[in-house]
């Protein structure tokens, strides 16, 4: 990948929206092969136990008076079939449209020619093995800090409390204020892993670490690319929605719907953070 020029926010979507277009119909295969059984499963979900599951539920949580007697409050989808769909998506479909749809937009706009669906998708999956053990670490990484900075903010919360109440509630908010801040800032910077596995051949630690590498001193700039990328996406997903509720009047619909609106929404993202990805190498380069 040789530098060329360096993107503004408006490039990297204006030439992702062009990489959209042109390439519709490889990333429309790639979704359908990567995300579409992704989409049926989790409209199964939501239809079948989320819309029975009761509403006041939180409720119960927050005046349980144990843990046991919390825990009993949560209803069963949000403890067996949610964590199933979060890690199917975070370990399978992540990596593999990520990689398929990097390698179709960086085809294109760095080296000007089409690469094939079967190519994309077979890089993919030759890939996976690599991308999911780099992501546990990545996640498992993410988890250490967590349970690390609650010991942190609560052991200080519970200091500050021992000399006043209320400036022990101070210190817990602002530990977790920055706990929150802490998480952005990981994940801004670990967003681009699937992409230097795909990009670099890079694995692992190195993988990792390249992330790190390429986004270091880009935190604010990717931070602000990945809430409009989020306001965009939100935006045509609810466009779609509101399109198709029209014609949604047999039930059952509105879920097939759904799944046609992230078909054609959600292969967007990939393609913009691939884009975002290649600006980045070449402003490291």
């Amino acid at each position: 990948m040789t530098p060329r020029t360096q993107f503004t926010l408006g490039d990297i979507f204006r030439i992702s929206l062009s990489a959209y277009r042109q390439r519709f119909r490889s990333l429309m295969g790639i979704s359908l092969v990567f995300l579409l059984p992704f989409d049926i499963i989790n409209a199964y979900v939501q239809l079948r136990y989320v819309g029975d599951s009761p509403t006041n539920w939180l409720a119960k949580v927050q005046t349980a008076h144990s843990l046991s007697e919390a825990i009993a409050a949560i209803p069963p989808v949000y403890t067996t079939w949610m964590p199933f769909v979060i890690l199917l998506y975070s370990f399978g479909v992540l990596p593999l449209m990520a990689v398929a749809t990097s390698r179709v937009t960086v085809g294109m706009v760095v080296h000007g020619f089409d690469v094939p669906v079967q190519e994309a998708g077979n890089d993919a999956f030759r890939k996976w093995p690599m991308s999911f053990v780099t992501l546990f670490m990545a996640y498992g990484l993410y988890g250490v800090a967590v349970i690390v900075a609650s010991w942190i903010i609560g052991l200080c919360a519970g200091v500050a409390a021992s000399a006043s109440q209320v400036l022990g509630v101070i210190v817990a908010v602002i530990g977790l204020l920055a706990a929150l801040v802490g998480s952005v800032w990981y994940w801004v910077r670990m967003a681009f892993v699937p992409y230097v596995i795909a990009e670099e051949k890079r694995g692992y630690f190195t993988a990792l670490r390249r992330s790190f590498e390429i986004t270091r001193g880009e935190t604010w700039r990717l931070v602000g690319f990945f809430v409009a990328l989020s306001f965009i996406l939100s935006a045509a997903d609810g466009f779609l929605l509101i399109v198709g509720s029209i014609f949604a009047v047999i039930p059952g619909l509105g879920a097939v719907v759904a799944v046609l609106a992230s078909i054609i929404v959600v292969p967007f993202s990939f393609v913009a953070v691939a884009v975002m990805y290649i600006d980045l190498r070449m402003r490291k380069a």
